[in-house]
């Protein structure tokens, strides 16, 4: 009888200590357990976006080298397991996905079509700029067949350089290869192309070398996500005050008790009249069902949950749950997912999430021997 593997999703955080400590390391001997149960077939560890950006964020030419074997890790550690991007989750794609974690269904982060288009208007853009050519070359050479010919005669270096794509993801690397000048000159179908491309992106290691051939450009998940954690930071820290207004507001209520009582009220009236009206209770419902719209039914209940909880005046909010919590879209397809201490205490009495959350890396293999031999049982 086939047995299916266990799904396991470690955190961010497991693969920068992997990372950073030396070979002979604690965490390094739980990954060599861990790697033992993947060998047996007993489970697979799989990966996501949010642990890509995380992992290789503020990219600086300083740590290129050591951030670039960062990919190479996750892919050493997952192989071809990825969650697929949670939007495309309701569009039914599924784990493994061949490891395809990149938006786009069917891993089609790089479209040939969309991509033609885009180098033909950069391909313009660069054409304006060249001296010597009059009105009939001009037209001819914004022709797609123009621009096909003037590469094969390689009477332009248009392409050849990375500078020429101005800012799209396209490294020193893809170039040299020549997947990309071939599909521009009509040498490569768009099949070959799309399957070449998207397999370099969204291949962890190879993300790594591109990111880092884009290291001038800013902090990602600043640049693309900077604006919803202070947007969801924002929300919450007015949560936070309301409850606190409330709070105050309950207690100057019950301060009023005794003044009652000097007025000769008795005890009873008094405290009639001193009870605070009752405290509205929050209700997320209708949030929850604006992003499973976008991800998918039954994926962002525990954002309302984690809303409802961070809602309470003395709750801590770190920028760093926005992408714990984004993650945990994925648990309901785990045996067992690796979280923060903090958040796994937070969702300990969540239901859905029952069983599945690992507080601390140390606890993980025991964990799995415990669903393993439940399975034999």
């Amino acid at each position: 009888m086939t047995v299916t593997p266990l799904v396991i999703y470690l955190d961010t955080q497991d693969y920068i200590r992997l990372f950073n400590e030396p070979s002979d390391g604690p965490v390094h001997a739980i990954l060599d357990q861990l790697i033992g149960y993947r060998d047996k077939g007993d489970i697979v560890i799989a990966y996501s976006w949010v642990i890509m950006l995380e992992f290789i964020t503020r990219p600086t030419d300083e740590y290129r080298e050591e951030r670039v074997r960062r990919g190479q890790l996750v892919k050493d550690v997952c192989g071809l397991n990825a969650f697929p991007f949670y939007s495309d989750l309701r569009n039914g794609t599924q784990f493994p996905n061949n490891g395809y974690w990149m938006p786009g269904r069917n891993g089609k982060f790089v479209k040939a079509k969309e991509f033609r288009r885009l180098m033909e208007k950069r391909y313009l853009e660069t054409l304006a700029e060249q001296p010597g050519l009059n009105r009939a070359q001009r037209r001819y050479f914004r022709t797609p067949t123009g621009m096909r010919q003037v590469l094969r005669e390689n009477r332009s270096t248009w392409g050849s350089k990375r500078e020429d794509f101005k800012g799209f993801p396209v490294s020193d690397e893809l170039i040299e290869s020549g997947v990309v000048t071939k599909f521009l000159k009509g040498e490569c179908s768009d099949a070959e192309f799309e399957d070449r491309m998207n397999r370099w992106i969204t291949d962890p290691a190879e993300f790594s070398r591109i990111v880092y051939d884009y290291a001038d450009k800013p902090n990602l998940i600043d640049d693309f996500f900077g604006s919803n954690i202070d947007e969801v930071e924002s929300s919450l820290r007015d949560l936070q005050k309301a409850s606190r207004n409330i709070e105050e507001y309950e207690e100057t209520i019950r301060g009023q008790r005794k003044n009652f009582e000097n007025l000769g009220y008795d005890r009873r009236t008094a405290k009639r009249l001193s009870t605070p009206m009752k405290r509205p209770k929050l209700d997320f419902s209708d949030m929850v069902s604006k992003l499973e719209e976008i991800i998918a039914p039954g994926r962002a209940g525990h954002i309302g949950y984690y809303a409802e909880k961070a809602a309470q005046k003395e709750f801590n909010f770190k920028k760093s749950d926005y992408f714990d919590i984004m993650q945990m879209c994925y648990v309901p397809d785990c045996d067992l997912f690796r979280c923060d201490k903090a958040m796994a205490d937070l969702f300990r009495n969540y239901e859905p999430f029952s069983g599945r959350l690992v507080g601390k890396l140390a606890d993980l293999p025991s964990r799995i021997d415990m669903l393993l031999r439940s399975r034999v049982d």
